[in-house]
């Protein structure tokens, strides 16, 4: 296998600061799809299909197909009710699975295979217009000619007589002197450089697709697992405010009120099942097959690098640490300028408007050269024989080689105005090209902006979820209490009971949400690599 596909970027300490804060020790894997050797460039055209593409027989290490529907018939694993891992029934689908088995089914970055493919060949096709072009030309007449009045063409009986004329001329050209050609071959080998670009992208693309689809179903399925949790809490609330009303000792509006919250939890639940169907068929559309549950994040897996970040030291008046997580202060190469500088130098995007900067400068350069005189050496070589000719009545039988060499020189004169046209339309795609690389070049920057706070915002909104997670917990727990020695009422309870179902829902999608801002970020700065999937599915159960 050739080594893993994003080499690009140098900041290669963002990796030992994602390991670390998901507490993780170094991996290190090869690529799981790679790119095909653009340095080898057949001279034949040869059969193409995905596996040849791709270098690769068969995906490595694909499951075999799972029997079960999008939605499981028993409870979706999940860590935010603690299932143990032996309750969890047949193999649960991992993140790594599913990115190799979209690597070779994902239609996308199938079809970029074969456009990759496709645009290599621009590089031969302007190649060969510096080559030598040769043709032949065979011919071949005969003639029936036949005599009327005082015109004798022949001694035959009928004054008529049939002979033939055969040539053939073999014609080679070199070109010498043509700039236009000589612009078409830098424009191939720049389409082929902007292929590579593209290929690198659609690869990237995936790695992105992937794992925004499986953490949408990952969201859905602990969705379902909480709603489920929160209704049976909810239930035996009920129950409690159902025998203290029996009992004298509450009121009907405790029954009813816990009923409500019932009610709204099973409706919540079956919207969540409808939307772990939508997630999980986008989840299947890049994979290929039907997949059902799949891994969760270990419960135990914290975020620990918040704790030993440098934003903990601040302090506001009254004590309490403030997560300056907009642009923490971090070490020299891992700052957010140093990102953006990466990114604007090398993201996919900017590096293709760059090549596509250069493809139109030489477009431009072409446009000019139709006014430019074209210089060809021609040689020819050709052979005629006859056993007659049309003006000359006497038999005679002729053999004659000809062979020529010389130097053709065409100069354009007028064209109405086409080549001018042409010239002034390519200055103005010049100037088009120069834009849009500014707009990738500010595109980048920004999106790396976004990634980079969400990454670092996120792992601090992690640490103060996890903190709201256990007071919501301690405050549960005390309105039960309450409710049971008649301090508080059901109401109290049930509040109680939603902020912690609503904390650790935002808990789960502050934990997904920091893990993709990590691998966007790495995409932005084109080093989003396999390793940093192997890394984050360690995390998965």
């Amino acid at each position: 296998m050739t080594p893993a596909r994003f080499r690009l970027s140098r900041l290669t300490a963002f990796g030992l600061i994602l390991s670390q804060a998901l507490g993780l020790s170094a991996w290190s894997c090869n690529a799981f799809a790679q790119s095909p050797n653009a340095a080898t460039r057949p001279a034949l055209p040869t059969p193409m299909s995905a596996s040849t593409l791709i270098g690769l027989e068969q995906p490595p290490q694909i499951a075999p197909l799972p029997s079960k529907p999008a939605v499981a018939a028993g409870a979706a694993p999940s860590n935010l009710v603690g299932n143990k891992p032996g309750e969890t029934k047949g193999q649960l689908n991992d993140l790594i699975q599913l990115y190799q088995e979209a690597a070779f089914s994902d239609p996308v970055l199938t079809a970029a295979r074969f456009n990759y493919q496709a645009s290599k060949e621009l590089y031969w096709q302007g190649f060969s217009l510096l080559m030598p072009q040769a043709n032949a030309t065979p011919g071949g007449t005969r003639y029936y000619q036949h005599g009327t009045g005082s015109t004798v063409v022949s001694n035959n009986s009928g004054n008529s007589r049939v002979f033939d004329q055969k040539s053939y001329t073999v014609t080679l050209t070199q070109p010498v002197f043509n700039v236009g050609a000589l612009e078409l071959f830098k424009q191939g080998d720049l389409n082929t450089k902007l292929a590579d670009m593209r290929f690198f992208l659609a690869q990237q693309d995936l790695i992105l697709r992937v794992s925004q689809a499986y953490f949408d179903a990952l969201t859905s399925q602990d969705n379902v697992a909480l709603f489920k949790n929160k209704k049976d809490l909810i239930k035996q609330q009920l129950e409690a405010a159902q025998a203290k009303f029996d009992a004298g000792l509450a009121t009907i509006v405790d029954v009813n009120t816990a009923q409500a919250a019932l009610d709204l939890a099973n409706s919540q639940e079956i919207a969540a099942q409808a939307d772990l169907i939508v997630k999980r068929g986008a989840l299947e559309q890049i994979v290929g097959r039907p997949v059902g549950a799949i891994k969760p994040l270990i419960k135990e897996a914290k975020i620990e690098g918040v704790l030993r970040d440098p934003r903990s030291k601040s302090k506001d008046s009254k004590g309490y640490p403030i997560a300056e997580s907009v642009n923490p202060i971090l070490p020299p190469g891992q700052t957010l300028d140093d990102w953006i500088n990466q990114a604007e130098s090398a993201n996919f995007n900017v590096l293709a408007g760059q090549l596509s900067v250069s493809l139109a400068e030489s477009t431009y350069r072409g446009a000019q050269a139709l006014n430019y005189p074209t210089v060809n050496l021609v040689g020819t070589s050709g052979y005629n024989t006859s056993n007659g000719t049309p003006n000359n009545y006497t038999p005679a039988s002729t053999n004659v080689y000809n062979n020529t060499l010389a130097l053709q020189m065409t100069i354009p004169l007028v064209s109405g105005g086409f080549n001018s046209s042409l010239i002034r339309q390519n200055a103005a795609l010049v100037d088009a090209a120069k834009a849009n690389y500014d707009s990738y070049r500010r595109a980048a920057a920004q999106n790396t902006r976004t990634a980079f706070t969400g990454f670092y915002g996120g792992l601090a909104s992690v640490k103060a979820y996890e903190a709201a997670e256990r007071s919501s917990s301690s405050a549960l727990e005390s309105s039960k209490l309450g409710f049971q020695v008649g301090t508080l009422i059901n109401i109290d309870v049930l509040i109680a009971l939603d902020s912690l179902i609503n904390t650790r829902s935002l808990l789960q999608q502050a934990r997904y949400s920091t893990i993709l801002n990590a691998i966007k970020l790495k995409a932005h700065a084109a080093a989003l690599t396999d390793e940093d999937l192997v890394a984050i599915n360690a995390l998965l159960r």
